[in-house]
């Protein structure tokens, strides 16, 4: 309903409202602001024009002065024209396009500032915020992007991507080219009951017979040649190319690569992923990961539902196919999901797959693995690996060489001894004490060499070289004798390396085999004795 000519002046002239002086709210009349309705027609750079008219008139008027004489004049005196008032003018002048643009009458209760248009204030300026800012990156047809995939992700990028009339250009694609009446406004908002905001009012109600809406089809245009190029979908939209036509280049795209038979195929193929897949926990396969695969699998059968007649598993019918999936045995993890399987209360774990998701996770026994072995309980492979190709095993089991004093625990010849002071001579002579009554002899000369305690070292290092071979020969096919001469030409080759030990390798078991094989230098390399 129009407004009548006590609403109009209200809407100028209260507080409330513009806020804007009796002789000012006259003057815009001489602007060509007659009425509400008159600021489609008014942006922001014709209301700021206004008012430095306004501020700064032109002409003169008769001097009131009492005193002046016959027929004197002064310069027009400026109109109060208050920031709040020219600000809130501004947003009235945009909220008015934009009911214009989305087909709905201007009428006293949307125009009230508080809090119809303070609401509509804040999202538009969110939408010219994202227009001035840079655009994210197109999303381009992919082996990992399929195209079936990319409709939705192309669709969701033109919802952030902002045209020349400040609308996202998802509305150039839209699947309605005209649209129905508009339905009633939300209470207190600037949009539809239907809509959550006048982003998304604007992308399913702007019309495509706008002046502007030439220019935003042909910006489509440009971000589907892209999102195309150097593939086989870019004949699609080549035949509309020339006139830039980004709407009928998208439903041509998508109608023969996109269509029903095409989601009816993805539906299927999501289904099969919930019945058929199966995770047992025997590999590196987190439980996260297979939970997110039937998570993503929901996602993409809700985007199939769009387009096709499909009923959604409810969360009772998910929970049951990802319990149904998992085939592992691990104590922990059977118990949680029998906990899941009796908590069949309307919203218990039976009922939530998010819920059931978060109470299997902590007893997933993958994970525990990887746990355990970042707190330091190491493998075999662990081990081996500390022992690498760099490995100075003459270091491994080496005695301190020097005494707490400081004293070189050695032999010293008369001339070195006397050098000493008292602490380090009584160290020194209970070092060589103790070494006596050990061994029976005096074992001075021979401690000019440091003792080293090699056979950890030794086998470390060999069972290392050892498995690398011995994978080797697993891959490569190396015969059982390459395999042998290469053990036993490690364990020279390491036991001459221990260096200051007197270090001998024998093999207790000297028979060679007549056909080596993997078993027998298996059983050859346990039975090998390092003795010192």
């Amino acid at each position: 309903m129009p407004l009548t000519a006590a609403q109009q002046t209200a809407f100028f002239e209260d507080a409330a409202q513009m806020g804007i002086p009796n002789a000012t709210a006259v003057q815009l009349q001489q602007e060509g602001i007659n009425n509400v309705d008159d600021l489609v027609d008014f942006d922001k750079d014709t209301i700021e024009q206004i008012a430095a008219n306004l501020r700064r008139p032109a002409g003169r008027i008769a001097d009131p002065n009492p005193g002046a004489g016959a027929g004197a004049t002064i310069p027009t005196p400026p109109f109060v024209f208050g920031a709040k008032s020219q600000q809130r003018l501004i947003f009235a002048a945009k909220l008015v396009r934009h009911c214009d643009t989305v087909g709905r009458n201007a009428t006293a209760g949307n125009l009230q500032w508080t809090p119809v248009m303070k609401n509509f204030s804040e999202q538009w300026k969110a939408l010219e915020d994202k227009k001035g800012g840079d655009e994210p990156e197109v999303p381009k047809i992919t082996k990992a992007l399929p195209v079936i995939k990319w409709t939705e992700a192309f669709r969701d990028y033109l919802h952030r991507v902002i045209g020349v009339r400040t609308i996202p250009l998802a509305y150039v694609i839209r699947p309605e080219a005209t649209v129905p009446v508009i339905g009633p406004q939300a209470a207190g908002a600037p949009h539809s009951v239907q809509h959550e905001a006048i982003e998304t009012e604007l992308i399913a109600r702007a019309s495509h017979g706008h002046a502007l809406h030439r220019e935003d089809n042909s910006a489509a245009c440009y971000k589907l040649e892209e999102a195309t190029r150097a593939t086989s979908y870019a004949a699609s939209i080549k035949p509309f190319q020339r006139t830039k036509n980004g709407r009928d280049a998208w439903l041509a795209l998508t109608n023969q690569h996109a269509g029903n038979d095409k989601w009816e195929a993805e539906i299927k193929r999501q289904e099969q992923l919930l019945h058929a897949r199966l995770w047992k926990g025997q590999s590196n396969f987190t439980l996260e990961r297979f939970i997110a695969q039937h998570r993503d699998a929901y996602v993409s059968m809700q985007e199939a539902a769009e387009y096709v007649t499909y009923q959604l598993p409810n969360e009772h019918s998910r929970v049951g196919f990802l319990l149904d999936a998992i085939q592992c045995n691990d104590a922990g993890l059977q118990a949680a999901m029998a906990s899941i399987n009796t908590d069949k209360t309307p919203n218990g774990l039976r009922q939530d797959f998010e819920a059931a998701a978060t109470h299997l996770l902590p007893y997933d026994p993958v994970q525990k693995k990887r746990v355990d072995h970042a707190g330091g309980k190491r493998g075999s492979a662990d081990v081996s690996d500390a022992t690498g190709d760099d490995a100075n095993i003459s270091s491994f089991g080496a005695k301190k060489g020097t005494g707490s004093s400081g004293v070189s625990l050695r032999y010293h010849t008369k001339a070195e001894y006397v050098t000493l002071d008292k602490a380090q001579k009584n160290e020194l002579r209970e070092w060589r004490q103790k070494n006596e009554n050990k061994g029976g002899k005096d074992r001075s000369k021979d401690s000019k060499k440091p003792k080293y305690d090699n056979t950890k070292a030794i086998a470390a290092a060999v069972e290392k070289k050892v498995a690398e071979k011995l994978k080797a020969i697993e891959d490569d096919k190396t015969s059982g004798e390459e395999a042998a001469a290469f053990i036993m030409s490690v364990i020279k080759k390491h036991s001459k390396d221990a260096g200051n030990g007197n270090v001998t390798v024998s093999d207790v078991n000297t028979e060679p085999s007549p056909t080596p094989t993997l078993k027998s230098i298996l059983k050859r390399a346990k039975n090998m004795k390092i003795t010192e």
